[in-house]
C-alpha cells in the first residue's frame, strides 16, 4: 500500500512525512538515520500498518523536507522538530522506532518527554563516542557519492557498504535518496553540508549516556550482530542504564538490520510490542 504524502510547517521549515493506516490505531513514529529518508521504512510500515497508524518523518535536511539555511542539525534542533510534530499529532498512544541518528533523536526525546511515549525501539543507535563507531561513520559518509551519473553507480557504493542488502532494496533506497538535475547528474537529497560538518568534528556524536536513566518506558535496543556502529559492549551498557530495556541482536546483519534481515527484525519488534 502506497503511503500518503503529507507536509507540515515546524520551526520555520517545511517538513515532509508519510502516513499509513488508520488514525484510530496507536501511533508508531518512524525516524530514519543520517543521509537517509522516510521511504526507507516502506517495508517496515507494510509489516505493521494493520495494528498501527504509522508515520515516517523526513527529518530536517533529509528526503523531501527543507534544509536548514543556518545548518541547524544538532540533536536539540531535531528534538524541537519531533516534539512540535508530536504535539500537533497529539496521539493517545505513541511508539517511536528510530534507526541510527533517528534512534539517537528518539532516545533524547524519550528522556525529555517521558510522559508522551509508551514504547521505544532504538535500532543500532550509538549513545556516545566510540572510535570504532566514528570510523564506521567516516567510511559511510566518504563512500556515498555526492554526485553520480547513474543510479547503478550509487547502488554499487551502497552495496559495498552493505553487501547483504538485496539489489531491490538498494535500488529503492537510492531512487528515493537522490534527485536528478536538469543536466542529468544525480545528487543526494540530504544536505551535504552535514558531511563536511561531521568531518570537521571528527565524526563525534553528542554524548547521550547521561540521559538513558531518565527513559522509563519499555525500550528495545536492537543491534545488528555484525555492526561496527553500535558495538556489543555499548549495547549491553545501554541496557544496564535504561530502567526498562532489553537487547535484541539481529543475526546476519550490520548497521541496517531492518533491511538486511527483515524477517528476524520484524519478529523481534512484534514480540516486543505484544509484550504486556
Amino acid at each position: 500500500m502506497e503511503p500518503r504524502d503529507k507536509y507540515v510547517r515546524i520551526n520555520g521549515l517545511r517538513l515532509h512525512y508519510l502516513e499509513w493506516g488508520r488514525r484510530t490505531k496507536p501511533l508508531m513514529l518512524l525516524l530514519h538515520g543520517l543521509t537517509s529518508h522516510a521511504r526507507i521504512w516502506d517495508d517496515v510500515a507494510a509489516a505493521f500498518n494493520g495494528k498501527y497508524h504509522i508515520i515516517a518523518l523526513d527529518q530536517r535536511g533529509h528526503g523531501e523536507s527543507q534544509w536548514s539555511e543556518e545548518m541547524a542539525y544538532g540533536i536539540e534542533d531535531h528534538f524541537s522538530d519531533i516534539a512540535a510534530f508530536i504535539e500537533q499529532l497529539d496521539p493517545e498512544h505513541l511508539t517511536i522506532l528510530g534507526h541510527s541518528m533517528g534512534g539517537r533523536n528518539a532516545l533524547f526525546y524519550a528522556a525529555c518527554r517521558p510522559e508522551r511515549i509508551e514504547r521505544l525501539i532504538a535500532v543500532d543507535a550509538r549513545p556516545g563516542n566510540n572510535p570504532v563507531s566514528s570510523e564506521t561513520l567516516r567510511i559511510h559518509l566518504t563512500r556515498l557519492p555526492l554526485e553520480a551519473a547513474s543510479y547503478e553507480q550509487i547502488a554499487s557504493d551502497v552495496g559495498y557498504l552493505y553487501p547483504t542488502l538485496g539489489a531491490d532494496v538498494i535500488f529503492h533506497i537510492v531512487r528515493h535518496g537522490y534527485n536528478r538535475l536538469t543536466d542529468g547528474r544525480l545528487v543526494p537529497k540530504f544536505d551535504i553540508r552535514m558531511a563536511a560538518s561531521l568531518e570537521s568534528a571528527g565524526y563525534a556524536a553528542v554524548d547521550l549516556w547521561q540521559y538513558l536513566e531518565h527513559i522509563f518506558c519499555p525500550t528495545l535496543v536492537i543491534r545488528g550482530q555484525d555492526s561496527t556502529f553500535l558495538t556489543a559492549e555499548d549495547a549491553r551498557r545501554m541496557c544496564r542504564l535504561l530502567p526498562n530495556a532489553r537487547l535484541e541482536e539481529i543475526p546476519e546483519s550490520t548497521h541496517m538490520p531492518a533491511h538486511e534481515n527483515p524477517a528476524f527484525f520484524n519478529r523481534a519488534v512484534s514480540e516486543f510490542l505484544d509484550t504486556p
